[in-house]
């Protein structure tokens, strides 16, 4: 009897055991996969779910160009491709991209992520800023939201999303290393890409136009530049400032420009400047005229090289982007009223934008 009942015991012990092997877990419906906490865990990651908001956003750009090749005594017409990267910035089919992508295009293909590819044409662009808008024969396309990069903060994590060396949608990461950096990209013209985010997301060749993108899947730079020299060091332009100028340049085909090149004035230049050249320069503050552009309101108002602007409509400035931003808030049409040094003599000038 012992025996019997030991075996008994035994065979609902069994039947237990195999019915609770049996049942889906609590959190998992009948019928349904199990997933394990690890992977889990991965499709709830900020970079995971942050790629999966833009990467349908980020689009492939395919140019080529007709280009004069002198070969001794003759020349040749040979075509380029290039490629670079763009983010769809409306629904209706604009996509915001830099000027060096497609600055020398002849024909300009984007392939959106869904497979879809469509000719594009250039609504606008802007070497100063290296920044272009396309726009292509689409709607209800997946838009990209553009954050405040205003808000940004020094070794917050970002991401990176592009076509590096043609490889469709890549993502890299990284952090915000640096923001407002300037970077001289024309040392001829004394030409600078003012106000830039720094990352150590990897960057490469094709990247360019892509988003950078902070955990919370909003655009807050536009990806443009690299040292080359270096690793770990690129730059993007504030999304504050491409959406600025996308929108200017959507609605009057031009970005709004006072139509000067030049830089920020600041003590330590100034007493350079004195030094190796023999000027005398009545301010150690204010932006200083490298270019005036043909037929600008610069221009316009008679500004030339060599002249630094002090005031804004009454209000000293310390430099460039004081400059920029006063020219930005006043807008198409608006008058500015300057002060400047030419020499030693303080002048004003009205300029009408």
């Amino acid at each position: 009897m012992v025996k019997k009942g030991v075996a008994v015991f035994l065979l609902v012990v069994c039947i237990v055991a195999l019915a609770w092997m049996l049942q889906p877990p609590a959190d998992i419906p009948p019928g349904g996969e199990a997933e394990s906490q690890e992977q889990r865990g991965s499709w709830n990651d900020p970079v995971v779910i942050a790629a999966q908001k833009v990467g349908p956003a980020t689009v492939k750009i395919e140019t080529l160009a007709k280009v004069v090749i002198d070969q001794f005594f003759f020349q040749t017409l040979e075509e380029q491709q290039g490629v670079g990267s763009g983010v769809i910035y409306r629904d209706d089919g604009y996509v915001l991209t830099n000027h060096h992508v497609v600055a020398v295009a002849d024909q300009i293909l984007i392939r959106l992520p869904d497979g879809r590819s469509f000719p594009a044409e250039i609504v606008g662009s802007d070497e100063l800023s290296d920044l272009a808008v396309l726009k292509i024969d689409a709607q209800d396309l997946p838009a990209a939201k553009l954050g405040d990069s205003d808000e940004i903060r020094v070794g917050q994590p970002v991401v990176a999303i592009g076509n590096p060396l043609g490889q469709d949608n890549t993502v890299t990461t990284g952090v915000v290393s640096a923001v407002n950096r300037d970077l001289l990209v024309d040392p001829e013209q004394n030409r600078y890409l003012e106000g830039m985010i720094q990352t150590d997301a990897a960057i490469n060749l094709g990247n360019s136009g892509g988003p950078l993108v902070d955990i919370n899947g909003q655009v807050i730079g536009i990806n443009t530049a690299i040292i080359a020299q270096a690793q770990g060091i690129g730059f993007a332009i504030p999304a504050t400032t491409a959406k600025l100028v996308a929108d200017q340049i959507i609605e009057h085909g031009r970005p709004l420009r006072l139509g000067i090149l030049g830089g920020s004035l600041y003590p330590a230049l100034a007493e350079t400047i004195r030094k190796e050249t023999n000027v005398q320069i009545a301010v150690e503050r204010g932006a200083f005229i490298t270019r005036v552009i043909q037929d600008s309101p610069a221009d316009k108002a008679r500004l030339k090289p060599g002249d630094i602007i002090v005031a804004v409509n009454g209000q000293e400035i310390a430099g460039m982007r004081e400059l920029r931003d006063a020219v930005w808030s006043t807008g198409f049409g608006g008058i500015l009223q300057l002060e400047y040094y030419r020499g030693e003599e303080r002048q004003q000038a009205e300029v009408r934008l």
